[in-house]
């Protein structure tokens, strides 16, 4: 058995004008709190993989780790935000967002489809024998995919993934399946990015 753990990005600053925004100060210590506590569960890193989604706040939030354990962090498209449909730039992609949180994950267009289809088969090839647990800083987009797909659900928003909580997902045989979900955002606060 394999070890996914899906971890959200830290808090990043707020932008409807930068397409890769940064971790905000919190966000940052988000990430070294985040670090203390993955090395209490697998210390010093040993037989940890780490990957990453090439947008900043995902980086971000992984280099404190990788630091710690001095090893490299692998940056993986696969596990990048969904992508917005033609047409939504970026300065409208938060009221898609928000659209698309109340929607189905079956009446999306073709190139959300493919992301997420990419997304799993990425997931589920992940395996390999000189790792057994996969860190996999991404998204909270990525996260409900993923959690959607498993439970064969097409409800879009299944849960509300706070920042640097860790689902857990384990990969037996080619099969993924939830072992437990992170920690989930207070509703006043589910603002996503």
């Amino acid at each position: 058995m394999h070890r996914i753990i899906l971890i959200r990005h830290g808090e990043a600053a707020k932008s409807n004008t930068d397409a890769d925004p940064r971790l905000t100060e919190l966000g940052q210590q988000q990430a070294h709190e985040l670090a203390s506590w993955l090395d209490s569960e697998f210390p010093g890193g040993s037989g940890v993989k780490l990957v990453s989604s090439p947008k900043a706040r995902a980086l971000q939030t992984a280099f404190p780790t990788a630091d710690r354990w001095q090893c490299e962090v692998r940056e993986e498209p696969a596990v990048v935000e969904v992508p917005s449909p033609q047409g939504v730039g970026l300065a409208k992609r938060g009221h898609w967002i928000k659209q698309l949180l109340a929607g189905s994950w079956n009446t999306l267009e073709p190139a959300q489809q493919v992301w997420r289809e990419g997304l799993i088969n990425y997931l589920k090839s992940h395996q390999d024998s000189n790792h057994h647990v996969s860190l996999v800083f991404c998204h909270f987009m990525v996260i409900n995919a993923v959690v959607a797909a498993l439970r064969n659900d097409d409800k879009v928003a299944q849960f509300y993934p706070d920042y640097t909580s860790c689902t857990e997902l384990a990969l037996k045989d080619g099969d993924l399946e939830i072992v437990k979900l992170g920690r989930e955002r207070t509703q006043e606060k589910n603002r996503i990015q």
